[in-house]
């Protein structure tokens, strides 16, 4: 637990020094900014109702997705046509652990909040130039505790432990977060205690677990 607080605190609140570039060093005074994605992206509020704002959309890149042109018109695209079913599957229960398992394989019974959660998903992953990473921050961002988290670095570490399972990466995370279920109610319970400062706000057991294993993947410290 020790380790796990430590490196969820070291992406919360992690800084790295912004210097000045080398054609105008004295431009300003080196300061402190964010190293990883918290206040880029956790910390930036969702926008209310069912619908995705702008916002939404570029709050992604706060997650070191690259977004161009191309991309941001994809990704309006996708979340207009994924909105309705968000918001249903929300309707229905906003809360992915408490989700019945057989609702997030690959064909989850018609109707329920997992099949329009995996048809949000799957209009994401339908729409070309759109894979695991950018589609899953888009939707993770707007319900952080109705979907998961992947992108490009654990989708594999993930895939792998559900192939060996015969489950899909979502019922993989459901399974793992329940089996360390206490551990992950007092990691957010200990993590509460520290994000108290202005703009600061709680991360759902999906965000922690999705910080515990990108943080182990890419070696570095915590």
């Amino acid at each position: 637990m020790t380790q796990a607080l430590e490196t969820v605190s070291a992406y919360a609140f992690a800084t790295e020094t912004l210097d000045p570039g080398p054609r105008f060093p004295y431009a300003f005074t080196p300061h402190p900014v964010p190293r990883y994605g918290y206040r880029t992206y956790d910390c930036v509020p969702s926008s209310p109702g069912p619908a995705f704002t702008d916002l939404d959309l570029l709050v992604s890149a706060g997650l070191n997705a690259d977004l161009n042109v191309r991309t941001l018109v994809r990704l309006r695209s996708f979340a207009d046509r994924a909105a309705e079913h968000l918001e249903a599957a929300h309707r229905i229960q906003p809360d992915f652990l408490l989700l019945p398992r057989d609702e997030l394989g690959d064909s989850p019974p018609q109707g329920t909040a997992g099949w329009h959660l995996h048809e949000a998903w799957r209009q994401g992953t339908a729409t070309p130039g759109l894979k695991v990473a950018r589609v899953h921050k888009v939707l993770h961002h707007k319900r952080p505790r109705l979907v998961p988290l992947l992108d490009n670095w654990t989708i594999a570490p993930i895939d792998t432990a559900a192939t060996s399972r015969g489950c899909t990466a979502w019922q993989q995370i459901h399974d793992e977060i329940h089996a360390h279920a206490e551990q992950f109610r007092d990691l957010a319970a200990a993590f509460d205690q520290l994000a108290c400062g202005p703009g600061d706000v709680s991360l759902s057991h999906l965000r922690l677990y999705d910080i515990l294993i990108w943080m182990s993947v890419r070696h570095l410290p915590g």
